[in-house]
């Protein structure tokens, strides 16, 4: 029985897109240790949070330590197995020496951790692994735009957590005010989402629709300049800011909501995308990062180009103004997550670039 140590940012929810895939790469994981087929052990980089996964293989929590959590590695190292590490940063602490240099390992390559700014010791990892697992065939070409090509790499895009299609919900009333719903976090460090983008645009969104509302749900730092945004663009009384919101609170907002709106210029893949479209709703995305992979254009959503003035603006019009159509392209959206994107399809991807990996003769 092949033995398989998983090293992971976190398993908990709330924790970012990077927590997600860890959640989804877990649960794979169990599947395969409840068949008997593999022995596997977690090793969580979690700072004090324990896991909200039913997971009945063996994890360790290493806190705030990354010199323990780097020591638990290497001292699993002393026996044989196959190591899979979340991101690329996290596989740093894999030995370039000794008998650890030895151990095959897989990264899952996520996005903007592999491009323009990637850290060396990064892109060097990524050339020591035995297989990188890449999150869109976007990611893996930009990555290697930017480094030059990497050997062994899959693309296996993600996906939902779960197969269940949400609770039906009342649809938005025709007398509810046009709302387009944007999910994601708001840090300085992502500042490339879009929020900001939406925000410039609302003001030709209210000419053709007075009463239209943007509620943004999430958290981080960018919040105090993007409500400064909306004031200084005269939409703050159209412009809802939620803050962290429970699972609960989210799914009304997305029931409520005629369009998901996230025109990012660095989605690696958009988790929200897919969650989006497992809702129903129609999703605009940009033309200039891995939304254009996962949003097909008119028909599961539009794609805008935001390097052209009033393209977005436009695109969000026409879906608050042609409800039926934008109707049909939420439930088109819903039909592709079904078909691609939910935890069984991601599944059936990963055990497959997984299997092949295992059978191949490592040390």
């Amino acid at each position: 029985m092949r033995r398989i140590v998983f090293a992971c940012q976190s398993l908990t929810g709330g924790n970012g897109g990077i927590a997600r895939v860890d959640r989804l790469i877990a649960a794979v994981l169990q599947e395969k240790y409840n068949q008997s087929r593999v022995e596997v052990h977690v090793f969580s980089d979690a700072r004090g949070d324990a896991t909200t996964m039913d997971l009945r293989v063996p994890v360790r929590y290493y806190g705030s330590s990354r010199l323990r959590f780097a020591l638990g590695l290497w001292y699993s190292m002393r026996s044989p197995g196959y190591w899979i590490y979340d991101a690329a940063y996290l596989a740093r602490v894999h030995p370039r020496h000794g008998f650890g240099s030895r151990r095959p390992f897989m990264i899952f390559l996520h996005g903007i951790e592999v491009w323009e700014d990637a850290r060396p010791s990064s892109i060097e990892a990524c050339r020591r692994a035995h297989r990188l697992v890449s999150n869109s065939d976007y990611t893996l070409s930009r990555a290697q735009h930017c480094h030059g090509a990497f050997r062994n790499v899959r693309s296996c895009w993600l996906g939902t957590e779960s197969d269940a299609q949400p609770t039906p919900n009342p649809a938005p009333s025709v007398a509810m005010p046009p709302t387009v719903l944007i999910v994601g976090r708001m840090d300085i460090r992502e500042g490339y989402k879009g929020h900001d983008e939406v925000i410039r645009a609302w003001p030709d969104v209210l000419r053709a629709h007075p009463q239209a509302r943007l509620e943004i749900v999430g958290r981080g730092s960018l919040l105090p300049a993007l409500q400064q945004l909306a004031s200084d663009c005269g939409v703050a009384g159209q412009v809802v800011f939620r803050g962290f919101v429970s699972e609960a609170q989210l799914a009304d907002c997305y029931a409520r909501a005629h369009v998901f709106a996230l025109p990012s210029r660095g989605e690696g893949f958009g988790l929200v995308y897919i969650e989006a479209m497992r809702h129903g709703l129609p999703v605009v995305a940009s033309r200039h990062d891995a939304g254009a992979e996962v949003v097909v254009d008119k028909e599961t959503g539009l794609l805008a180009d935001l390097a052209l003035t009033g393209d977005l603006a436009a695109k969000l019009t026409w879906l608050l103004t042609n409800r039926d159509a934008a109707k049909g392209m939420g439930l088109a959206g819903q039909r592709r997550w079904q078909e691609l994107f939910t935890y069984s399809a991601f599944k059936v991807r990963f055990s497959e670039v997984l299997d092949q990996a295992l059978s191949e003769k490592t040390t």
